[in-house]
């Protein structure tokens, strides 16, 4: 039987993914000044690692999160649409 009241782990990670992201969005500009072109990882609403890859990027922070809760992503150039 399933219990709808209990919050499973893959659920926890795709909320701190949630957060992860709303924190990008809060510090886009701040982190694109610093990290254009460049491959960062955020966890636990912060900036973790970056590099010139991927996986240069989550290199340092590789068993420390879960990959379900590690936001990875190349930061572009120039100017960035915001949602509406």
């Amino acid at each position: 039987m399933i219990d709808l009241k209990t919050t499973t782990k893959t659920q926890k990670d795709m909320l701190k993914l949630i957060d992860n992201r709303d924190w990008l969005e809060e510090n886009l500009k701040e982190i694109q000044d610093k990290y254009e072109e460049k491959w960062v990882a955020i966890a636990e609403k912060k900036l973790v690692g970056s590099g010139s890859s991927p996986d240069e990027a989550k290199k340092n922070v590789e068993g420390s999160f879960s990959s379900m809760e590690l936001l990875l992503l190349r930061v572009p150039k120039g100017e960035i649409s915001q949602p509406a």
